[in-house]
């Protein structure tokens, strides 16, 4: 079958199915000239990449109501992903070390961004369901680092009556909760983290590992009285990173009937080389010998990958990307994806390369949502809070 016809083939199975991404951002970076200006004119002035982003984040809300041409393209840019629902970091757009006051400045912003059309802010896989219905981009709240609650679990009822359904326990660093995978020295839970985990059952938010330490992943596992997932990661057993989870982290997962989304990120994916679909599909494989296509997905950890970008932002947010405690080896390249991912609009190329891997629709259509959609089921439905 010529790409041509598995693209179409590919595409004709997303518009089926329920996709399902990891978008840290939210959206993908649209250029206009009037994004453009807002870009250059935090250049010029010298401003950090997150208030650029920030910025010009919060001009596009403007420019969407004011441009049905924008909206237009914005509108079409998602239809040719196929995606119907994604995960968004609060405080995502910052590109910063999260804060409690851009978690709860983020809610706002993306309340106001679903007004606008095409997206609705969602709680559960049944409104998650619904907005697909209705032709709308389902957005599931999350925290990268849970280090947001301080030592104050309230905030995270708080945040859960907010819409939050998914929370990483650490980012690469250490909080009251854990170790991330970045720090020196790696222990596991704290007893402060013990109590956030178990409220987190309580409440029917999930237990995130994504960035935690092998330690504190293993604990959280252990801990939790409901299923845990890696949200978004890779395999160690593929390619060395410290994002990368082990096989024996696999086999708790599939223990615990978790999930584990790979990502397409180039430099996690293979760390200092040029990563391509086949390298991520090479994770697939591996995480599906272990926990079958049922507990794997696609979680792609978009991050703002186009070719508009100038080379000094590329460069100011893969700097900055230090300060969210990467390392200079480790941290991954601001604006640079797979080459057959490269625009969100490709999105398809990645359906398209799991059926030419072999898999069969019904594995493919677990790998791009159905599985991810499943888990958060199972997690809802161990509830105590409605």
């Amino acid at each position: 079958m010529s790409y041509e016809a598995q693209l179409e083939s590919a595409s004709a199975l997303q518009k089926d199915a329920f996709v399902f991404d990891y978008v840290p951002c939210g959206e993908p970076i649209l250029m206009t000239a009037r994004h453009r200006r807002v870009m250059e004119a935090g250049l010029a002035a010298k401003h950090s990449v997150g208030r650029i982003l920030r910025d010009m984040t919060r001009d596009r809300l403007d420019e969407l109501e004011a441009s049905p041409e924008t909206s237009r393209l914005v509108g079409s840019t998602w239809e040719a992903s196929g995606v119907d629902a994604v995960q968004v970091t609060l405080g995502g757009r910052a590109l910063a070390p999260q804060s409690w006051e851009e978690c709860i400045d983020d809610v706002g912003y993306w309340l106001h961004r679903a007004r606008i059309g095409n997206m609705r802010v969602c709680a559960s896989t049944k409104e998650l369901r619904e907005a697909r219905a209705d032709g709308e981009i389902g957005l599931l709240f999350v925290l990268q680092d849970s280090g947001v609650l301080g030592a104050d679990l309230d905030r995270l009822d708080l945040l859960f009556r907010m819409g939050v359904r998914v929370a990483q326990l650490t980012y690469n660093t250490r909080n009251l909760i854990g170790d991330g995978c970045e720090e020196r020295d790696q222990s596991g839970l704290s007893k402060f983290g013990v109590a956030a985990v178990r409220r987190m059952n309580e409440l029917g938010i999930v237990v995130d590992v994504s960035h935690c330490s092998h330690a504190t992943t293993m604990d959280a596992i252990a801990v939790s009285e409901g299923p845990v997932a890696v949200t978004h990661s890779c395999c160690s057993a593929v390619a060395a990173h410290p994002r990368a989870k082990s096989d024996d982290v696999l086999k708790a997962l599939r223990d615990v009937n978790g999930f584990f989304g790979v990502v397409t990120v180039p430099n996690f994916l293979a760390p200092g080389e040029d990563a391509t679909l086949a390298t991520m599909l090479r994770h697939i494989e591996h995480a599906v010998s272990i926990l079958g296509t049922e507990r794997v997905g696609i979680a792609t950890d978009w991050g703002g990958w186009t070719p508009d970008l100038p080379a000094e932002l590329i460069e100011a947010a893969t700097e900055n990307f230090r300060k969210l405690g990467f390392k200079a080896d480790t941290s991954p390249k601001f604006g640079v994806g797979l080459p057959e991912f490269d625009a969100w609009e490709k999105w398809p190329n990645l359906t398209a390369g799991l059926l030419a891997a072999g898999y069969s629709e019904n594995e493919t259509r677990q790998l791009i949502g159905g599985s991810r959609l499943a888990f958060q089921e199972r997690v809802e439905a161990r509830s105590s809070v409605t």
